[in-house]
């Protein structure tokens, strides 16, 4: 089952990148962690080989949205056409780019980014959730109640990557920092006060 608290993995399997992608579809909006919870138990009560294998299955046998909603998932209507017109594309998980990532019916620039963040080493991106918004708030900045799209999601993700560079830290390893604090996973007092002082540093940077 997906881990949220350790998403950052650039070695997984096919198989793995497949789970991987499914979770970010359904952890849109979502809480991560009932969100890896509903997929393992869709995708255990039907496992056929991988899960999109899986996902195939069900959707010859069943209505794949109903099925998804007795497992727990909103939105299954939509989260359904996103998981088929992902497996219809026939991407190379391993390669695809953010361009085809977004081409996906239901698949955003927040959702592909993250995908590609922590699934992939080296990449400057940011997934600009709530938490992350939640934080750049709290430094001062600007930031609309929902994740943006288009230039304003450009202006917000440069930002995050200046404080990506003093912090020291990779993208993937500040923005899993950051959901683990402000999702309240990461209770302690140095994590929040890491964070907060890079705004002093970006000042000087």
């Amino acid at each position: 089952m997906i881990d949220p608290a350790n998403i950052t993995n650039y070695n997984l399997s096919t198989k793995e990148l497949e789970e991987t992608i499914l979770w970010w579809i359904l952890a849109a909006g979502k809480n991560g962690v009932t969100a890896a919870r509903c997929l393992e138990s869709l995708l255990s009560s039907w496992t056929i080989g991988s899960p999109f294998e899986t996902i195939i299955y069900i959707n010859l046998k069943t209505d794949l949205g109903l099925e998804m909603k007795k497992h727990g998932i909103g939105c299954y209507n939509n989260k359904a056409k996103s998981f088929l017109d992902l497996i219809k594309k026939n991407l190379d998980l391993k390669k695809c780019s953010l361009e085809e990532l977004e081409s996906v019916v239901g698949i955003g620039c927040k959702t592909a980014r993250c995908y590609l963040l922590h699934s992939r080493p080296n990449q400057r991106y940011a997934g600009l959730d709530t938490h992350c918004l939640a934080y750049l708030k709290d430094l001062g900045v600007k930031v609309p109640k929902s994740t943006p799209t288009g230039k304003k999601y450009k202006e917000l993700e440069n930002t995050f990557l200046k404080l990506v560079s003093v912090s020291k830290k990779s993208s993937a390893d500040l923005d899993l920092l950051i959901w683990k604090v402000y999702s309240g996973k990461d209770k302690t007092s140095e994590s929040k006060k890491f964070l907060l002082s890079l705004k002093e540093r970006l000042e000087f940077w």
